[in-house]
């Protein structure tokens, strides 16, 4: 007889020819991780399957043989993998497994009956008071809605070595442990409001932190586990200025390299902009930050005010925009820049991004569609547009990669054409370019690593590249067959808008 119960988390992979697959396998999503690592720490017999690093779960006998004989199956799903995490729980099912099926994540938030009809228990938000009780066979079926976790110092430092097969399919990839960014989270939340994200949603407008002695006291497990680099998945790790400078005086003497995601005015000190906090970046620099993942999404004002991404400063949006970006480059930052191109934009726009890129020396480029997910208030506002309306099978569209509605003036078959051509021109030989050369040869590492990190990144690039030629054209002949249906039923007077169907519930 079994004395511990099993527990087994899913991470589902989303659409098989997702362009950024490649990149994805690398960062699994951290709430499995902590949830896992508070059960293990709590004595239960824990194991992680995430399909975007070992495969698909009923690909593998003796992985699918164990998740089979589990107590508990957690899966935690986002929009895009979330007809996925739906098909492994029919499959489950089919197959006799008695195991109770917990199904959360950002899309079982923001859809909790949908994913009820596929589920015992759904799991709506953040799930660290609630998994315990799943876990020992405690909890009702049924959604539940368990309370945010205020303190998040309460939190274990992860343990990623439960997820199956990571060093074998995943660090082993990196050629090097030293060249991987572990995954860590230091706060939750983030202060502003885009009509476009589910962040706030989630985690709502009030970002909690991590203390700066808890911070240290992760990063030090860590680092005693053989990694010193490191992606803080942060929503906005430079929110708090103090909080900030703080651990950054603490990490310096550790050696420590990260990449974060950020606003791109946090140097400024004030509203009016006159003051750039030169103590800041130069903390920065010695506490090991080295690339930034910024979400500038437009150059535009208009659009900007309508996804109300608001900036500070008087000047004009692009103006400020690139005095910012100079800051950052001539400090020596990487910087990674994330754009949003929407249906009210044309082909001169989307140069626009380009050439302001390139102009400004961002180092690597990312443009995706402007995507409504369920939960944001763009998703009402769009549905009477979707094309792909179909849930949840058509949810493997919402990647960001895809035109999901017919009122783009680019066209939703030429939009993917368009990004693709986009990120063409921007990259050379491979996914670099003189500059972003440089860039890496400076960075705080043996020179074999920097040649290692530039050899992997250049091959991810083009992997990223080529899987994204083959998607456009699948893509390309699943739309063509929607928007054949979708006249044909308006022709014969059988249209349903996605509004009078009300297809979908969604709770915000």
């Amino acid at each position: 007889m079994r004395s511990r119960r099993k527990i087994r988390f899913i991470e589902p992979r989303g659409r098989h020819s997702r362009p950024l697959n490649v990149w994805i396998r690398r960062w699994p999503l951290a709430g499995p991780i902590s949830l896992a690592t508070i059960l293990e720490n709590r004595g239960y017999d824990v194991r992680i399957y995430n399909e975007n690093i070992s495969g698909l779960i009923d690909d593998d006998p003796v992985a699918y043989d164990d998740l089979k004989s589990a107590d508990v199956v957690c899966l935690t799903i986002m929009t895009p993998t979330a007809a996925r995490g739906y098909e492994i729980a029919a499959i489950l099912r089919e197959d006799g497994c008695g195991a109770k099926i917990a199904i959360g994540g950002v899309h079982a938030t923001m859809c909790p009956e949908e994913a009820l009809q596929h589920g015992d228990i759904v799991c709506r938000g953040e799930g660290e008071y609630l998994i315990e009780a799943i876990a020992a066979g405690e909890v009702a079926d049924g959604i539940h809605e368990p309370p945010p976790v205020e303190d998040l110092d309460e939190l274990p430092a992860m343990n990623h070595h439960l997820i199956y097969r990571f060093e074998e399919d995943l660090l082993a990839k990196c050629y090097r442990k030293e060249l991987y960014e572990l995954p860590a989270v230091t706060s939750r939340g983030c202060p502003y409001g885009c009509v476009y994200c589910s962040v706030t949603r989630m985690f709502g407008r009030r970002v909690r932190q991590q203390s700066v002695k808890k911070v240290m006291a992760d990063l030090k497990v860590y680092t005693g586990r053989g990694f010193p680099q490191f992606f803080y998945y942060d929503d906005n790790f430079t929110s708090n200025r103090e909080w900030l400078k703080k651990l950054l005086k603490r990490t310096a003497p550790l050696q420590i390299r990260f990449n974060t995601q950020s606003r791109i005015d946090f140097m400024w000190e004030d509203a009016s902009r006159q003051r750039v906090d030169k103590d800041l970046i130069r903390l920065m620099r010695r506490g090991g930050a080295q690339s930034f993942y910024i979400g500038y999404e437009t150059i535009d004002e208009a659009t900007a005010k309508g996804w109300k991404k608001g900036y500070r400063g008087s000047e004009s949006l692009e103006h400020r925009l690139a005095t910012d970006t100079r800051i950052l480059e001539e400090n020596g930052f990487w910087i990674h820049g994330m754009f949003v191109v929407g249906p009210q934009h044309r082909q001169r726009h989307v140069d626009g991004i380009v050439n302001f890129a390139v102009r400004h020396k961002i180092n690597s480029l990312q443009i995706s569609c402007l995507t409504p997910f369920p939960g944001t208030p763009l998703f009402d506002e769009y549905r009477p547009h979707l094309i792909f309306k179909d849930f949840p099978g058509d949810w493997d569209f919402f990647d960001g990669t895809h035109c999901l509605y017919d009122h783009s003036q680019l066209g939703a078959e030429n939009f993917q054409d368009v990004l693709y051509k986009a990120h063409d021109r921007f990259y050379r030989l491979g996914g670099w370019n003189g500059r972003s050369i440089r860039a890496v040869l400076s960075r705080r590492m043996a020179f074999t690593s920097k040649l290692l990190e530039f050899v992997q990144t250049a091959k991810l690039a083009g992997r990223a590249m080529s899987a994204w030629r083959d998607e456009i054209e699948d893509f390309r002949g699943i739309l063509r067959g929607r928007l054949a249906r979708r006249a044909a039923e308006k022709q014969a007077g059988s249209y349903v808008s996605d509004v009078d169907a009300k297809v979908i519930t969604v709770n915000v």
